[in-house]
């Protein structure tokens, strides 16, 4: 129990704030809409989170240096974990609810388990992990009502899977290509953060605002940039270094709980019996491939730690 309590004190704090702020972001985005263009309140988060990176990078004195032939890498993972996705959030949060948002989002570890499987042969899902697969996208199917051609905007509803197939081929992508960059935790997602940025720029520079300037719009923006971009980065590399991968995969499950509750009480926002428990259906097929890749991890390890002994033994 005591060697346990450090552990747990030194990522829980971090934890808990990232679930927040990632779960707070598709409130802002609604606000920060209510002003700005969805061009530009991605570009608008990507800048800002970027700025408190670029800071963090110059207290602690850290060069970052990128290789020639990592630069398509960077513009992949730029365009596709950052650009693409954040305008795509924007835009289907102009036809569906942030409520809605939240949910899907939560379907990101299903399109990386896709990807992961397509890219990294060897990590090929097992039958638990496919079985989880195909629970989690039926529990799409009834988190998005497609029986009712008329309860969700179904242009906003594909935007919104658009983002997440998005952000599961740029983990998948990543994994492969961007691992042995030497680049530290903060240096990554900066570099990322500034290729996504200049890929949105002129779009967002050519669109014109959606509405007047107002205080409201504008702390929005300026609170998705630093706490959702931002430091979210931060946080999820310092849990992901402290408490391991699944702990950190862990947190699909609580940023739907605080979206929801946001989307409901602060923007009175409606919800669909439906979406909830598509929501929770999407949930438990995530868990249940995680939980198949656990438990091939450990067969891997067992089997290599096997292995080893043997040789050991033979070489006695």
């Amino acid at each position: 129990m005591s060697s346990q309590a450090p552990s747990t004190r030194g990522w829980l704090g971090p934890y808990l704030l990232l679930a927040v702020l990632w779960g707070c972001s598709f409130l802002f985005i609604a606000l920060a809409l209510q002003t700005f263009a969805p061009t530009q309140v991605a570009f608008g988060r990507i800048a800002i989170g970027f700025a408190l990176l670029a800071v963090i990078l110059l207290v602690r004195r850290e060069r970052v240096r990128v290789e020639r032939r990592r630069i398509g890498d960077f513009v992949m993972v730029g365009a596709v974990m950052t650009a693409i996705p954040f305008v795509l959030f924007a835009l289907a949060e102009q036809r569906v609810t942030s409520v809605l948002a939240g949910l899907v989002n939560a379907t990101t570890p299903l399109f990386t388990a896709v990807f992961v499987a397509l890219l990294l042969p060897s990590e090929r899902p097992d039958r638990v992990q496919v079985g989880g697969l195909v629970l989690g996208f039926g529990g799409i199917a009834v988190l998005l009502g497609i029986w009712n051609s008329g309860a969700i905007d179904l242009v906003g509803g594909l935007m919104l899977l658009g983002a997440t197939f998005c952000y599961g081929l740029g983990n998948a992508w990543s994994r492969r290509r961007l691992t042995s960059t030497g680049l530290s935790n903060v240096a990554l997602p900066a570099v990322q953060l500034a290729v996504g940025a200049l890929v949105i720029l002129p779009f967002a520079a050519s669109t014109p605002l959606t509405g007047p300037i107002a205080p409201a719009p504008a702390l929005a923006l300026l609170a998705l940039g630093l706490g959702g971009t931002g430091l979210a980065y931060v946080l999820f590399w310092r849990v992901l270094a402290i408490a391991g991968a699944t702990v950190t995969a862990s947190v699909t499950y609580v940023i739907p709980l605080v979206s929801t509750t946001l989307g409901v009480l602060v923007l009175h926002e409606g919800l669909h019996w439906y979406e909830p428990v598509g929501g929770a259906i999407v949930l438990a097929g995530v868990g249940l491939t995680q939980w198949g890749a656990a438990r091939r991890r450990s067969a891997d390890a067992a089997a290599e730690t096997g292995r080893s002994e043997q040789v050991e033994a033979e070489a006695v």
